[in-house]
């Protein structure tokens, strides 16, 4: 089973601003949405804001439990309810040709080849061409097709953030637009993997919605 599951947080609270600039603590709290018994499989989610709403979005192969992050992060005291549905409805209704309305929040990246031909030193895509170029060029890999006037990057940073003792970069871009389905099985796996890098770390879910 996947489901597919959303929480809004409060972003005027301390805490909710701390780790909104330190993915690794929603990592951590998303982690604890599972009992330590029970085998959650690969989640992949992400920080969606819209309007003035802002939530944790997570795909995971068991139902969360939100309890602590309502408690860390929401209105703990207005008992806040956070919503999960059965993935596999959409998934099983994805063919060949189909037109869907996506949303991906990616960490573009490209690595450069060392002396020794080995892959060397892992560097962020900064600019919107290269950005786009780089989902461009990952497109038939999974399944799916992009027209250039009909997607774009809504968004992009660079976030910095303490690890044990040292310091994580990672550069994000929020893709959105029309894109059209090539291959179904290849585009059913990225969308319960993900594409990309940086996964643990809010990158990687896309997400998708019947265009008009």
């Amino acid at each position: 089973m996947t489901y597919l599951s959303r929480v809004e947080i409060n972003i005027n609270r301390r805490d909710t601003v701390r780790a909104l600039s330190s993915p690794q603590i929603l990592h951590a709290a998303i982690a604890g949405s599972f009992p330590a018994t029970q085998e959650s499989g690969r989640t992949l989610w992400r920080i969606d804001t819209i309007g003035n709403h802002t939530y944790i979005l997570l795909l995971s192969s068991a139902k969360p439990d939100f309890t602590h992050v309502v408690e860390q992060f929401g209105w703990p005291t207005s008992e806040q309810q956070w919503g999960t549905k059965d993935y596999g409805v959409l998934l099983s209704r994805i063919a060949v040709g189909q037109t869907w309305r996506f949303r991906l929040c990616a960490n573009p990246t490209h690595s450069e080849r060392s002396s020794d031909g080995s892959r060397g030193r892992v560097y962020a895509h900064v600019t919107v061409e290269q950005q786009r170029k780089w989902l461009l060029d990952r497109a038939e890999k999974h399944g799916f097709a992009l027209d250039p006037d009909k997607f774009d990057v809504m968004s992009s940073e660079q976030r910095q953030f303490r690890r044990g003792g040292g310091t994580v970069t990672i550069g994000t871009a929020v893709f959105e637009g029309l894109l059209r389905v090539t291959d179904a099985d290849a585009f059913k796996s990225a969308l319960v993997n993900g594409i990309g890098r940086a996964k643990a770390y809010g990158c990687g879910l896309i997400t998708i919605e019947r265009a008009l």
